[in-house]
């Protein structure tokens, strides 16, 4: 499954969709299919704040990973380092 989500995301993630940062690339949030891979189509969130756990920025957009990684921090398990 990895090869194939890595080339759906590389594929989709910088073809279709829109964007709410200009950064110079072609990267989209393609949220149409987003929920099939877990957040990880929010490509241009990511390459504008790419150390971000949390995917989602717009208020409408879910990252449904982070709630999870959040739990995660809360038991200790991980640690969310919040970078400035």
């Amino acid at each position: 499954m990895g090869p194939i989500q890595g080339a759906i995301v590389n594929w989709a993630g910088h073809k279709y969709g829109y964007t709410n940062f200009t950064d110079g690339d072609h990267s989209k949030n393609t949220l149409f299919i987003d929920f099939l891979l877990l957040g990880e189509l929010f490509q241009n969130n990511h390459h504008h704040y790419a150390a971000r756990s949390n995917f989602a920025t717009r208020w409408w957009e879910f990252d449904p990973v982070y709630p999870v990684i959040r739990l995660l921090d809360t038991l200790g398990i991980v640690k969310i380092v919040r970078v400035a």
